[in-house]
């Protein structure tokens, strides 16, 4: 159990950096895209979360699939995010 700790407090930790690159790259940061950024968050790692939440309660000794695969999603928005991002800031920089 201790490992997969560390792994999900990775995931979380690289989700919120994520999505805190892309808000600092926005070129207006209204409260719109705040409040916007904050719900994306939220909805990514809801499926981690809750998955976290039912596996720490289940007892059984045999893998999970649906827990790896909510890994799977969170680790692919994260990328996604980090590459919309990147996008974003190569964008800002042009334009200088």
């Amino acid at each position: 159990m201790d490992r997969l700790v560390q792994q999900a407090s990775l995931s979380f930790v690289l989700l919120i950096l994520s999505y805190l690159s892309m808000y600092f790259a926005l070129p207006k940061r209204t409260s719109f895209a705040r409040y916007s950024v904050l719900v994306l968050l939220l909805a990514s790692g809801a499926p981690l979360a809750i998955l976290l939440v039912q596996e720490s309660l289940r007892e059984a000794a045999d893998a999970n699939i649906g827990l790896g695969m909510a890994f799977l999603l969170t680790w692919a928005i994260t990328g996604l995010v980090f590459l919309v991002s990147l996008v974003f800031w190569i964008l800002r920089l042009r334009k200088r």
